[in-house]
């Protein structure tokens, strides 16, 4: 069940619960904070006594000290604002991510009509655009805060041990510039949700016509994918102007400054002419009004960028917080397969609040048998393999493997013994040897090898000049389907499972090839429970037995020939295809 974005409060307490484990290194940040403005207090009065004592009384021997004070206060300044940056910095970065690392975890426990509901460039940027807006507000907005917090409290300080009533002054001049971001502060909160929803969904129809490029290309559909991408891009131009906008309230503060500037001039200059304000001390006030101000400033940025990253860590954490299955550590108990019998017990799946996709499944894959699932699309066949990989889960009936519901153990257990080869299986970018062991360190290369020879991969991969240290592009770019197919299937063999499911595992393949991978199949199956989904039904002919499948309910089983004879339903789909029941011996 997907969640909905949490309440601004649980938000911000559940991003600074990523922080905390790392509250030594924001602790010495905010120590170094503490010292920069400390090094800065005396600046103004370094410049009142250069006006007053060397400029005026003409005192030349302070000269020297003064501007060697000045240059040593610059230069601690600065290394510990560096430092109080860089930690601030560590601590955010390391922060987001866990954040991220806790997003992919999530991720790979979503159920896979998850991802049939939502575009995958929306997904992403998830670990793009809105864990970088968490990234600034971690770095530059929540460190800038702290910093600018503890300087507007110094300053006004200061101010005040100087002349009481302009610190009266300075601490009243606080909630006025502090008034235009809080009242904005709903509209910003609208504005970043607005952009960070309107960047999803360009990033998803962006991914979308990449993924479709040959298609778009083919059908000269250009001109049409330009003008979904315009509508993606005036909603984001929408979302951006309005946030710009909303932003642009925050600077309305500039004219606040001016304003309260013009009337501390005017009561300095005034003393100044009274006589009972000397110019050094004008100029060490404004100094520190203007600290004030460059305290205050940052601070509203601050609160407006913590706004945006409020609203991207709601569509974070929202994400997280859809159901998924259990995680792996959360199983109450091994998996323990010595057989490898699977049991379907009258199970019934259905998506959403849809009609069933399997009524009532029931039937047994023998252990160490050939099984086929055979059916006209939609039947159920993929749905009965992704039930049992837990991808789906029965709302009715159970699923047993050597007697053992499969539900007492957890996905992860039974994917621990069940090889798979999917009809569109994914390469990722690495190595070839990477793709087929899957970072099992219990897969080594004499395995890998192995395993492609009995996939009849080996050839072509021994012919590429890296052999299986060969790199693969995304999806195994640079190989054809049959060869991505190949590599699929020994991955699936590698280690050596007690399950194997084919699922259109030779779809990819001519002819010949899909002949030859079946050979090598079929030795490998020895001892193994095998699942085989296939639309081409010459390859199924030597199952053991085969489960006919039609609307989501289990129609008939048996052999080929049995079924040839009796089974209306099966003899239409070979007779589609031109197969015929095996010649009497």
């Amino acid at each position: 069940m997907e969640a909905s974005p949490p309440s601004t409060a649980t938000t911000v307490r559940r991003l600074a619960a990523y922080l905390q484990p790392h509250w030594r290194a924001q602790a010495g940040a905010i120590a170094a904070s503490l010292l920069a403005v400390s090094a800065e207090i005396p600046v103004p009065l370094l410049t009142k006594a250069l006006v007053d004592d060397v400029a005026i009384a003409g005192k030349l021997e302070l000269l020297p000290p003064v501007l060697a004070a000045l240059g040593i206060l610059a230069v601690l300044t600065a290394a510990l604002s560096i430092l109080s940056r860089y930690l601030f910095t560590r601590a955010g970065a390391r922060a987001v991510n866990v954040l991220r690392a806790h997003l992919m975890r999530h991720l790979f426990r979503l159920p896979l009509t998850y991802f049939r509901r939502h575009r995958r460039g929306e997904i992403v940027t998830h670990f793009t655009s809105d864990a970088e807006a968490v990234l600034t507000a971690y770095q530059e907005s929540y460190g800038q805060g702290i910093a600018s917090a503890i300087q507007l409290v110094v300053v006004v300080a200061v101010i005040a041990i100087f002349d009481w009533r302009f610190g009266v002054a300075a601490a009243a001049i606080v909630p006025v510039y502090m008034l235009v971001p809080w009242m904005n502060r709903r509209h910003q909160a609208r504005a970043s949700r607005r952009m960070q929803d309107a960047t999803g969904q360009l990033g998803g129809l962006a991914t979308e016509l990449v993924a479709g490029t040959r298609d778009l290309r083919a059908f000269n559909a250009e001109a049409w994918s330009l003008q979904r991408l315009r509508l993606g891009l005036r909603a984001m131009l929408r979302a951006g102007v309005y946030q710009g906008t909303v932003r642009g309230w925050s600077y309305a503060l500039n004219a606040v400054f001016w304003l309260i500037h013009a009337g501390i001039f005017a009561v300095l200059a005034d003393g100044i002419f009274q006589g009972t304000v000397t110019i050094g001390f004008a100029l060490a006030m404004v100094g520190y009004f203007a600290w004030l101000d460059f305290s205050v400033f940052p601070l509203t940025i601050a609160y407006v960028e913590l706004q945006n990253a409020v609203g991207a860590a709601g569509r974070l954490f929202g994400f997280i917080d859809t159901s998924g299955e259990p995680a792996a550590d959360q199983a109450s108990s091994e998996l323990s397969v010595p057989r490898g019998e699977i049991e379907f017990r009258d199970v019934s799946v259905a998506f959403a609040s849809g009609p069933n996709v399997l009524q009532g499944v029931s039937f047994t894959v023998p252990a160490g048998k050939l099984t086929a699932l055979v059916g006209p699309t939609g039947a159920g066949k993929s749905t009965a393999v992704n039930a049992l990989l837990g991808f789906v889960r029965p709302h009715e009936g159970s699923i047993a493997i050597d007697g053992r519901d499969i539900s007492e153990t957890g996905p992860t257990q039974v994917r621990r013994h069940v090889g798979v080869v999917f009809q569109d299986p994914a390469l990722f970018t690495g190595s070839i040897g990477e793709n087929i062991s899957f970072g099992r360190d219990d897969i080594d290369l004499a395995r890998i090898k192995e395993s492609a020879r009995i996939a009849r991969a080996a050839e072509f991969i021994e012919e590429l000049p890296g052999g299986y240290e060969t790199s693969l592009g995304e999806r195994g770019l640079g190989l054809s389907g049959g060869q991505v197919q190949r590599i699929a299937i020994a991955r699936a063999i590698a280690p050596d499972p007690k399950i194997l499911v084919l699922d259109e595992a030779t779809s990819s393949l001519d002819a010949e090839a899909e002949r030859d991978v079946m050979a090598a199949m079929s030795a490998s199956m020895g001892g193994r429970t095998t699942i085989v989904i296939a639309h081409r039904l010459a390859t199924v002919r030597r199952a053991n037995e085969i489960v006919v499948l039609d609307a989501g309910r289990v129609v008939d089983r048996g052999r080929h020939d049995e079924l040839y004879e009796r089974c209306d339903l099966y003899r239409d789909l070979c007779d589609l295809q031109m197969v015929q029941p095996a010649a009497a011996p």
